[in-house]
């Protein structure tokens, strides 16, 4: 028997459109790994009192099929990279404006008596602040861990 001279290029295409309809289908492991990554998100910003639901809202997934693969990627703003890593006590200085502003929650008295309420808290307008570290949150490398062990 004989094979058809487009076997090869026509069983490429086939397994690229079958590994691009495995990464967005029904069940699509594409959604799957941006779906665990913000779990472990979640429950990181649960075990440490943090809100992460702007990072995960800000959270990208893009899956593209061209000639000769599929590529998927995920995404989150530069902020992700703390949370992932982790970071030490240090000190935020403004840096385009000459204030840094936020909302603080449950903040001490001279910030209750020296700025107006807004939300869940009193919106502060400072010229630095010194911020403690952030545990590492390990959520894109747990989450890369959790795919090969899906794909083996």
């Amino acid at each position: 028997m004989e094979l058809d001279s487009s076997f090869e290029s026509d069983l490429r295409e086939a397994v690229l459109n079958d590994v691009h309809d495995t990464l967005i289908g029904t069940d699509g492991l594409a959604e799957g790994v941006q779906t665990h990554a913000h779990g472990l998100l979640r429950a990181y910003g649960q075990r440490h009192d943090y809100d992460v639901g702007t990072l995960i809202d800000a959270g990208t997934l893009e899956v593209d099929r061209q000639p000769g693969r599929v590529v998927a990627r995920w995404g989150w703003p530069e902020p992700a990279i703390y949370f992932e890593r982790g970071t030490v006590d240090h000190e935020v200085h403004a840096k385009s404006a000459d204030v840094l502003s936020f909302v603080w929650t449950d903040p001490p008295q001279w910030v209750r008596e020296e700025f107006e309420p807004e939300g869940d808290g009193y919106r502060v307008f400072l010229p630095e602040v010194e911020v403690e570290g952030l545990p590492e949150s390990r959520f894109i490398r747990d989450t890369l861990h959790w795919l090969r062990r899906r794909l083996s």
